[in-house]
């Protein structure tokens, strides 16, 4: 969410109604290990309906991708205290 803002994104902590599902461009899980991962699709059961977000990262995805390993490779500064470096 940090990086996203940080990359002009608006974010929102909320949650997302079924309707909206349709009109999403891109899809992401996020984690610490995971970094962000692409949603493909999303299945839904009980309607027997799916819904598709591509079979690549998207342009969103791969440049929060790309930001956060920066950052934690040491390639761009951590302006948010995010890294440890151990001796």
């Amino acid at each position: 969410m940090t990086l996203a803002t940080d990359l002009g994104l608006k974010v929102e902590k909320r949650k997302v109604p079924y309707e909206e599902l349709e009109t999403f461009e891109e899809v992401g899980a996020c984690g610490t290990a995971a970094v962000i991962s692409p949603v493909k699709r999303i299945y839904d059961a009980d309607e027997n309906r799916e819904f598709m977000y591509g079979t690549e990262p998207g342009v969103w995805t791969t440049k929060l991708y790309n930001k956060l390993r920066a950052i934690q490779y040491g390639d761009e500064p951590d302006t948010h205290g995010w890294v440890t470096i151990v001796d």
